[in-house]
């Protein structure tokens, strides 16, 4: 299957900005992460289709999951 990947902010180092991933089917998140060499941690929002998404969620062919740091301040 294919994914559609969108980086931002510090995850930028992982890859370029937009990218296409092919994953085999029943892929997760994690797994995802993990080919992108991203490591697992708490402070990481990922949204598929522009919804909030989990490590364990699983991804299915066209999905875009876009992945960033959670903004501060104040």
């Amino acid at each position: 299957m294919k994914i559609h990947i969108k980086l931002y902010g510090e995850f930028l180092k992982y890859g370029p900005e937009e990218s296409y991933k092919e994953l085999p089917e029943g892929s997760t998140v994690n797994d995802l992460l993990k080919q992108l060499s991203i490591e697992e941690r708490n402070y990481i929002i990922m949204l598929i289709n522009l919804k909030r998404s989990w490590f364990e969620d699983k991804l299915k062919d066209g999905d875009t999951i876009s992945i960033f740091s959670p903004v501060g301040g104040g």
